[in-house]
Parts: C-alpha cells; structure tokens; sequence
C-alpha cells in the first residue's frame, strides 16, 4: 500500500511540473505574439511597403527594372509583372538574366541561358512544360507583389 501511495504521490509531482510547465509556456508565447503584432502594426516589416500603381509594361519598358537602370527588380510571367527580390533576381545574383524580362518560357523549358527571353511561352511548348510553368505561375502569385501586366510587341 505504502508503495502505491509513494507511486502516485510521483505522478502527481510530474503532473504538477507538467501543469506549470504547461501555463508558463502558454505565458511566453501570449507575450511574444503580442510583440510580434506590436512589431507589425509599427509597420516595421522587411522594408515599409509603399502603394503599389500597376501599369503596363513594353519589353524596352520592362528592361528598366533590371536592378541596375532602376533599383526595383521586376520580372513578366505569364504576361503577370512581380516586382521580385534583388537577392535572386538581382546584379550578380543567379536569375539577374531574367531581371527587366517577360521569362515564361524560360521557365517552361528550364533555359538559364537567356536564349527564350521575351519569347511567347504558348507556341511550342509541351504540355508538360505548361505544367512546369503554371507551377512558377503559383510560386511568384505567393511571393511576389504584381506591379502590372507585359505588353506583347
């Protein structure tokens, strides 16, 4: 008998700790949400986002936004224009090829080399390619802030 009552006693110490445990991390992460909300409505994000004006873009217009003409960095997809982050897109960065560009069928096809820039992605493409596309299609909808649409010459 005395072992059972040693042995609940036990269970009910780890059920404390637990319960305490418990109530101090709920405690912790009320507080740090609260911070957070604070920290967003300050408006202090990644940078301060102003207005965005969409508009059309011509591919001599488009080209402006290469990070190097014009700081911004923005890219045509689907005839869609996102204004996309310089660490990729940017001067000396991976994609900087497709910086200013209508690039769908770039991304279609998977060309790193420029040679289907500016290009129409709907003649000649497979299906699978339109697959791999409306893939990209989805990634810069969840990404990327739209700035206006390309203008087909």
């Amino acid at each position: 008998m005395d072992k059972a009552v040693g042995k609940l006693v036990k269970v009910g110490k780890v059920l404390a700790v637990a319960a305490a445990v418990s109530v101090i991390s709920r405690a912790i992460i009320q507080r740090l949400y609260k911070l957070h909300k604070i920290h967003c409505h300050r408006g202090q994000g990644i940078r301060p986002v102003k207005p965005i004006v969409q508009r059309s873009f011509t591919a001599d217009e488009l080209q402006e936004y290469d990070g190097v003409r014009k700081s911004d960095v923005y890219v045509s997809v689907k005839g869609v224009v996102y204004e996309v982050a310089p660490q990729f897109y940017g001067p000396g960065q991976p994609y900087h090829i497709y910086a200013g560009r209508e690039i769908s069928r770039c991304l279609a096809k998977s060309d790193l080399t420029g040679d289907e820039i500016n290009k129409d992605w709907r003649p000649g493409s497979t299906e699978e390619e339109l697959q791999q596309l409306e893939g990209w299609v989805k990634k810069f909808e969840s990404r990327y802030p739209v700035v206006g649409w390309f203008i087909w010459d």
